[in-house]
């Protein structure tokens, strides 16, 4: 007698989680993890210090969360930093000492890492914008980038000798302080193409000219899944516009802690941006995942009754 037919089949192309700002943990094909900007805070170190300045009380509001921790962390053979401002990077040195990984960091901001979070140098391995690197988990290819500033956006400018501006969270993140990450992370910033084993390929995109980094990438990569900065100013009907520019199949947001800023709901928001989708047919999807909870991003075969 001969076997049934199958109902149904699916392949496992990525397991993902969101943590916290850009802050994304990755299980790659074969079971290593990837860690993009590693960020995680709770607040709890600005507990009892009485009167808290305005920043810090801004701080609290937009990226203080509960209910994980370093060690909630499956793992980190690789951590991936776009940029080093402390909203990106302040756990790195608390991973690399529990799982001893390779940390990929922009070219002129690497020496500064492995100072601050007295990593070994061995163990950093500094990024170049044009390059591809090929390790044996994935493969990335590194874009120029550029960080998003209210200064572009809102038309006002802060300098380098003006008061406060060389901190830029340090010292309410826990990151050791004094350090060079508030220029370093604003001049240089990338964007990168990361190719799994098995040809899953994922665009992380933060900051602005996004339009330049569909130049360099829509054409040429057809990325499967985008991992894109939901910037606040950005409305539904723009950022799914950056998604039919991308071309990509799956979108999933950077950044968009800030969203806590003004109490938006974010959830309506995505509903909104995936409407505007529908009404344009565009195939694809965004999504607004639940903080810490895995998803499984797979391809699959359905029996319909059409």
């Amino acid at each position: 007698m001969a076997a049934e037919y199958k109902k149904e089949t699916s392949s496992e192309a990525l397991r993902i989680r969101w943590i916290s700002v850009q802050c994304y943990e990755m299980k790659l094909p074969g079971g290593k993890v990837l860690v993009t900007d590693p960020f995680y805070w709770d607040g709890s170190n600005l507990e009892g210090q009485g009167e808290l300045t305005g920043q810090q009380q801004n701080d609290l509001k937009v990226y203080s969360q509960k209910g994980f921790s370093v060690d909630s962390f499956t793992g980190a053979d690789y951590l991936l930093l776009s940029h080093v401002h402390s909203d990106h990077n302040n756990i790195t040195g608390r991973l690399w000492d529990k799982f001893y990984g390779r940390v990929l960091v922009p070219a002129e901001a690497a020496e500064e890492v492995a100072r601050v979070h007295n990593i070994p140098y061995g163990a950093i391995v500094p990024l170049y914008p044009g390059n591809t690197y090929y390790f044996d988990d994935f493969t990335l290819k590194v874009y120029p980038g550029a960080h998003d500033s209210r200064a572009f956006r809102e038309g006002y400018f802060s300098r380098p000798n003006d008061p406060g501006k060389d901190d830029m969270g340090s010292t309410s993140f826990g990151v050791p302080y004094p350090n060079r990450f508030a220029g370093l992370g604003y001049m240089f910033c990338l964007n990168f193409m990361i190719e799994t084993k098995n040809n899953y390929r994922i665009s992380f995109s933060a900051g602005r000219d996004y339009e330049e980094h569909v130049r360099h990438v829509a054409v040429q990569e057809r990325p499967n899944l985008m991992l894109r900065h939901r910037i606040r100013s950005y409305s539904p009907e723009y950022y799914a516009k950056q998604m039919e520019m991308m071309g990509a199949q799956l979108m999933m947001p950077l950044h968009h802690n800030n969203a806590r800023a003004a109490g938006e709901d974010l959830n309506e928001y995505f509903e909104k941006v995936n409407q505007v989708l529908r009404k344009d047919g565009y195939f694809g999807a965004a999504f607004n995942p639940e903080p810490y909870k895995w998803y499984s991003i797979r391809t699959s075969i359905t029996g319909t009754e059409e």
